[in-house]
């Protein structure tokens, strides 16, 4: 039995890897790989979207006027499509300017998400893309790292002491297997924050963000309430800020 999942995963592996090199390997593929070759993986669809969400929940009052509420961004991947979008649901149509006036005003509010529009801002790190690269995380937190050695220090012991709370029910009365334990995990924080620290590249890195720019569309959702009907804008990452503009339902969208 397990030379016949030895074999699979060896083919399962032969084929991902030749779509890595003609450039097809989708993320869903990637984290059914890393299911297979690691227990307890953690899954990049699931990670990115959590994270982004998080980000969008924890910026929502940013660039808002406190006397009127405005919409914020939201995150999710569809696996039918291939797509992860991040999306506004939904602002009434200011009839003061076109439809695609009215989009590039709302997204220009959002520094952040409309130099991803700019290719001459592909190199630039996006916070609330940073859950999918999974070689950054630990203990399902994307790791952050200051200027300040000092700071460093306090956020590494914290990560420490949350994951010994997180395992408190795994230990035994094997201390020495308790500390082996402990020493693998801080040599794997160790190992991540060096590299966030460094701000190295790695493969994996590489192959995401490439998927990434590929599969990332933003959409803003706009009610014309005079003709009952709903647009959504759309970008596409390094394709510029004029969007595609296309009559849309919830309904569709829904369907994702």
């Amino acid at each position: 039995m397990g030379r016949i999942k030895i074999k699979i995963i060896n083919i399962l592996f032969f084929v991902l890897f030749s779509n890595f090199i003609v450039g097809n390997l989708k993320l869903s593929e990637l984290d059914s790989l890393r299911a297979l070759t690691i227990s307890d993986s953690t899954s990049i669809i699931s990670s990115g979207s959590d994270l982004c969400n998080k980000f969008f929940e924890e910026n929502k009052n940013l660039n808002t006027n406190p006397k009127k509420f405005k919409n914020f961004f939201l995150c999710k991947f569809s696996e039918k499509r291939n797509r992860f979008y991040i999306y506004m649901l939904s602002v009434e149509r200011d009839y003061a300017y076109s439809l695609k006036e009215n989009c590039l005003q709302i997204i220009q509010n959002w520094p952040w998400i409309a130099d991803h529009m700019d290719e001459k801002y592909s190199y630039q790190e996006k916070e609330y893309l940073s859950g999918f690269f999974i070689e950054n995380i630990f203990n399902n937190e994307v790791l952050k790292v200051s200027d300040n050695i000092f700071i460093d220090e306090q956020i590494l012991n914290n990560e420490i002491n949350k994951l010994i709370i997180a395992n408190r029910n795994n230990f035994s009365e094997d201390n020495a297997k308790n500390n082996d334990f402990l020493q693998d995990q801080i040599n794997s924080l160790n190992r991540v924050y060096k590299k966030v620290k460094n701000k190295e590249i790695s493969d994996l890195d590489i192959l995401i963000k490439n998927e990434l720019d590929k599969i990332t569309r933003y959409k803003i959702f706009v009610n014309d309430i005079k003709k009952f009907k709903s647009y959504s804008c759309n970008w596409k990452p390094g394709k510029g800020l004029n969007p595609y503009i296309k009559l849309e339902t919830y309904k569709e969208f829904e369907k994702i």
